[in-house]
């Protein structure tokens, strides 16, 4: 297990090498500023505008601590996202983990957050986790109608997608658990809807179930242009952590991504990087080891 972590956190900093959190940030903003989508995506309408007002307990700190080493680790992500798009098709990512509970929802928002800072980038949370749905009440504190309404019905995409203010980002909640959710999402109906929301988004981020013991997120692999894992440090468990990734396309995984990092000096980080800033200290962080 310890294995495990150091070997992702060694892998890290070899990647970033001497990067500090000020030269990060002036990286991301480059890179934004000089990305451009690969085709322009068709325009979007309809969709509801949704105010997001979370609190600190909601994590996401993407938004409400845009200053704290979390909400960092998230921006260096969607850099090194964005940078593997000059060598591959990167588009729809896949995001989740071995096991609940090891925070793959709450790294989906806050990379949402971060990725729709580029406001000429579309980008779409589309939440797939239709067993147990969790993002509506992190985001909102409610349960809103979306994906398992859509394919249920013949209503569209768009009628139950919405778009977060101020965050920028669009929505598509997973809505009411259905009796079916393996069933609906083999349908040609969801190939259906995937396909409109490709040609709508330029980043599309999928909150999948955990790969263990589910069939669900071996099917919308195939959907996926690329995988993310999460990690929990002192919850994930190696064996578990292996077997899932042994079930991914090693041509999709992208890489695992730390939760709970405990190995940081955050002393010193605070104080080189949020100077005029309300430090937060959090177990929240994500170290991200991705394959490239």
């Amino acid at each position: 297990m310890s294995q495990l972590f150091e070997a992702l956190q060694r892998s890290e900093s070899e990647r970033l090498g001497a990067l500090s959190p000020s030269s990060a940030a002036e990286l991301v903003q480059v890179a934004e500023q000089q990305l451009s989508p690969a085709e322009a995506p068709q325009e979007i309408g309809g969709c509801r505008p949704l105010p997001l007002a979370p609190s600190p307990e909601s994590r996401l700190l993407s938004l409400t601590h845009m200053g704290s080493l979390g909400a960092e680790k998230l921006r260096l992500l969607a850099l090194r996202l964005k940078n593997l798009r000059d060598t591959r098709k990167l588009k729809t990512v896949l995001i989740t983990s071995t096991m609940p509970e090891e925070g793959k929802s709450l790294i989906s928002a806050n990379l949402a957050v971060t990725l729709a800072r580029s406001r000429h980038l579309k980008t779409l949370l589309l939440e797939c986790d239709l067993r147990r749905p969790t993002l509506s009440q992190v985001l909102t504190g409610r349960n809103l109608p979306g994906l398992s309404e859509v394919l249920q019905s013949n209503r569209s995409a768009h009628e139950l997608m919405y778009e977060t203010q101020p965050a920028g980002f669009f929505f598509l909640p997973a809505g009411a658990p259905p009796h079916n959710p393996l069933e609906l999402m083999q349908s040609n109906r969801f190939q259906q809807i995937m396909q409109q929301l490709s040609a709508s988004f330029d980043w599309i981020l999928i909150d999948s179930p955990p790969v263990l013991p589910l069939a669900d997120t071996s099917l919308l692999m195939r959907f996926s242009d690329g995988v993310l894992m999460v990690a929990r440090e002192g919850v994930t468990e190696k064996k578990p952590m292996q077997k899932a990734i042994e079930v991914i396309d090693p041509a999709l995984l992208l890489g695992v991504v730390l939760n709970g990092s405990t190995n940081t000096d955050h002393e010193n980080y605070y104080q080189r990087y949020a100077t005029g800033t309300e430090s937060l200290e959090t177990d929240f962080e994500a170290e991200a080891s991705p394959k490239n």
